[in-house]
Formats: structure tokens, sequence, C-alpha cells
């Protein structure tokens, strides 16, 4: 019976690589796809993804691999393909187990694209000292674009600009990159913090809401086209759990904000 070569690509994004460019779960898809139809050996070759996404790769406690894990111990897959060391895993112990041990026991091919890595290459060497500097190698330079990622937001922080794509409830991206507040939804926020300040408890605020007719905060997003919540059941009730997260939110009241931007407590 004729089994097909197939090729496992596995991908990896943290939340901390999420917003580094060439992590990217788009990027390393794109090099991997490319790298495996341009292998001669696997022109008829099915292609696998395997995708985590926001998981460290500290342990290997990861859904997606360990499905490709467990492909590899049924025999269902004869090559594995990922970006670098990094992307599989950062504990460099648990990585080479996997390359010196399991992944020859089954006769899988291990290629690690930015490390010009290739099993195939050692003739049943493990690489040794080589493939040990490679993986420092490349660990270093991820965690280097890690830590400058992070003070680059940090600066951005400090300037009261706001990364995230959506703003929270009440707030709005300007021009400038910075977050500031929707003359829309601002007046609500401060409404549920005043009557928070009177005393009132979270039944109590929604049902100020409800008589109010102000929508939540899906609907409201529904009104301009971004249909993110199941809204069909929701009918202007908040949830208990939406007051309170907006109570406890500090951007609200200026903490990680300029004071531009402080909107609980802004007239």
């Amino acid at each position: 019976m004729y089994k097909p070569y197939v090729i496992g690509l596995y991908i990896r994004l943290s939340s901390e690589d999420s917003k580094v460019g060439s992590f990217s779960i788009e990027n390393q898809k794109r090099a991997l796809h490319q790298y495996a139809d341009a292998m001669e050996d696997a022109a008829h070759a099915e292609v696998l993804e395997f995708v985590d996404n926001g998981y460290s790769g500290t342990n290997f406690e990861r859904p997606a691999v360990q499905e490709l894990l467990d492909k590899v111990r049924e025999g269902a897959v004869n090559c594995i393909i990922v970006k670098d060391f990094t992307r599989f895993g950062r504990n460099s112990i648990e990585v080479g187990y996997f390359m010196e041990r399991v992944f020859p026991l089954y006769g899988v091919r291990f290629i690690s694209l930015n490390d010009g890595f290739d099993s195939d290459t050692l003739h049943g060497d493990t690489g040794g000292i080589n493939v040990a500097f490679q993986y420092l190698i490349s660990e270093f330079y991820s965690r280097d674009l890690s830590i400058k990622y992070k003070t680059a937001k940090y600066v951005k922080f400090r300037r009261g600009e706001y990364q995230s794509v959506l703003c929270p409830y009440g707030y709005q991206k300007g021009t400038d990159g910075r977050m500031e507040p929707d003359e829309e939804t601002a007046p609500n926020v401060r409404l549920i913090f005043e009557l928070a300040g009177r005393g009132c408890t979270s039944s109590e605020i929604i049902q100020e809401l409800y008589e109010r007719k102000i929508p939540t905060p899906g609907e409201y997003k529904a009104s301009k086209g971004r249909k993110i919540h199941d809204i069909s059941r929701t009918h202007q009730i908040w949830q208990r759990s939406t007051i309170r997260n907006i109570l406890l939110d500090e951007r609200y009241i200026g903490t990680s904000l300029t004071a531009a931007s402080r909107l609980a407590i802004s007239v």
C-alpha cells in the first residue's frame, strides 16, 4: 500500500513574540511552505501544519506539538520543518533529546531553516557541538529581538501610545497613535464609575444602563460593523463581569496612560 511522504510544518508564536514581524504565524508558514515546495525528494509530499499560537517554548505542554509528536510515534510523519530551533522549543536539553534520540529512532528528518540544519546531511551523526552552538545563537537572537520589542513597547507606553489593535470600551485610537476617549461611549464609562462611587451594586448599575437603553459593548461594536461576539440574546442587558472588568481596569483612571486619556475622571 502506497504511503505518501508526510512533511510536518511546526509553527509556534508566543504572546511575547506576537508583535515581532519575523515571528508571525503568516511569515513562518510562508517560509516553511516555500522550503517544502522546493524539496526535490518530496515533490508529491503531503504537507501538514501544526500551529501553537500563544504558547511558550519553555516546555512541550503545547497541543499542536503534542499532536505532531503523536504522529511521529505512529510513524505518520517523515520530516519536520521549523523556522529555527527555538520555534520548536526553548529548552535546549529537551530539544536535543528529540533531535538526538526520538527523531532518529523513528527515522524522522528534522530541518531548521534559519540554523541551516538538516539531519539528513549528518549521516547518522547528531551534530554534536556544532548543533549546540547553532541552538545557542538562535536562542540569543530570538531573545534579543524580544528584548528590543519590549523596550520599544515600553518607550511608547511612557509616551501614552496604545499598542493594541482594539481599544477598550470607551476609548478609540487617535491619529497620533495615542488612545483617546470615544465621544460616543466615554460618557457610559463615566456613568458606571459615578454609580459605583455612589455605592450602587453591579445589578443596580446594570438596571440603570438598561433603563437608559445603553447598548452593551458587544452591541455597540456590532453597530459599527465589528461583529465579534454573539449578541443575539443580550438585549441591552450588561453582564456583571463586564461592569466589574471596567471598574477594575486601571486604564480608565490614568494609571497606565497620560492624563489626557483618563476617562473615568475626565470632565
